[in-house]
């Protein structure tokens, strides 16, 4: 018998009320557990990300619920239950989203989605970066609060390295984009400045820069739920590319969209597949 085992019987022994509740409870969980992780939960900051995946899934974009201020999609697509989640721009959303879809569905794996300027010129428009680390370029910490951030970070990431690797696999396979793994740099606030954004780059070795990317990271920390992210490069942080998306640019999005789920699924039913062997 197990030490798990062995303390169950002998709370059952001394606590009368946790022995008629035990196998309720226990099967309630078990249930809730199964329903929860069939779901495939990707969450989303602004409406064009999300209307790429939509698209891209052939869902409307105009079925959806308002999650407590934010917008929620969610439906079966044969054996899959997709539930889409769109927090709004900015580190406090992402970070309060994040939160309450840990507390809802309880994953053990959370996916994020996105695009993001890229700050270096090896990066196309549609090219994805698979996220392996996140720094802030609008938040100067104190050394010491920034050791504590930076330490945590890394042991999310060191858990969460066979998962992003899985998935960086899982994409390179699905993928006609170039596949980049690598950190990002987050702030709130967009980057159209060709020195501005070469600074950034010099200074924080990241590929990318969104907004939302860090606080994610931090709340799955704080939960010991793992993380995978993928930004898809939509710009390259230089005035040229402000403005509304030229669908040239649009198009190659799309393509890298559609990769994204098709990696989603083969980790998903990878994922599955192992679950059901052990």
């Amino acid at each position: 018998m197990s030490d798990l085992k062995k303390y169950v019987e002998q709370r059952k022994t001394r606590d009368p009320e946790f022995a008629e509740n035990y196998e309720a409870g226990y099967l309630e969980f078990k249930n809730r557990d199964k329903s929860m992780s069939s779901k495939l939960c990707i969450m989303t900051a602004y409406a064009d990300e999300t209307r790429a995946l939509l698209d891209v899934l052939g869902h409307d974009a105009s079925d959806s619920v308002d999650w407590n201020g934010r917008l929620r999609f969610a439906w079966c697509d044969g054996d899959e239950k997709w539930v889409i989640m769109q927090s709004g721009m900015g580190k406090v959303r992402a970070a309060s989203m994040c939160q309450m879809i840990i507390d809802k569905y309880q994953v053990d794996t959370f996916f994020e989605f996105g695009f993001a300027g890229g700050l270096v010129d090896s990066l196309g428009i549609g090219d994805i970066v698979v996220v392996t680390g996140v720094s802030e370029h609008d938040v100067p910490n104190r050394p010491e609060i920034q050791s504590e951030q930076d330490t945590w970070r890394a042991r999310l990431f060191n858990a969460s390295a066979s998962s992003i690797d899985r998935f960086a696999t899982c994409l390179s396979k699905n993928s006609g984009a170039t596949v980049r793994k690598s950190s990002v740099i987050c702030g709130d606030m967009d980057i159209y400045d060709r020195e501005v954004r070469d600074r950034i780059a010099i200074e924080s070795s990241a590929m990318a820069v969104n907004w939302e990317s860090a606080a994610i990271v931090d709340v799955c920390a704080i939960n010991e739920i793992k993380y995978v992210g993928i930004r898809i490069i939509s710009d390259l942080c230089v005035k040229e590319d402000r403005g509304p998306i030229s669908k040239e640019r649009s198009e190659r999005l799309r393509k890298s969209t559609g990769a994204y789920i098709n990696a989603l699924l083969d980790f998903h039913q990878e994922t599955n597949a192992w679950g059901a062997s052990t």
